[in-house]
């Protein structure tokens, strides 16, 4: 199921296997319960700093994806309040 909303962010990281950033998010409108995304491998940066970013300043971040189960790739990330 794709999803396109608001989010809590609990953590974030790269994996040292294969350099993917990925982060814990839980859905404001309860869709998903603190589960595991990956950034796109080419946004990895840009999703890194974005996410220390909302984890620094207790923001929350929006995010699209075409899955909400564990590990799935998210396709857009962003800031907001």
């Amino acid at each position: 199921m794709a999803f396109n909303g608001k989010c809590s962010i609990e953590s974030a990281g790269i994996n040292s296997q294969d350099n993917r950033v990925h982060f814990y998010l839980k859905a404001d409108d309860g869709s998903f319960d603190w589960t595991p995304f990956l950034a796109k491998q080419e946004h990895n940066r840009e999703v890194l700093a974005l996410a220390l970013a909302a984890i620094t300043s207790k923001s929350k971040v929006v995010i699209q994806s075409e899955a909400t189960t564990p590990w799935a790739e998210v396709w857009w990330f962003d800031l907001t309040k």
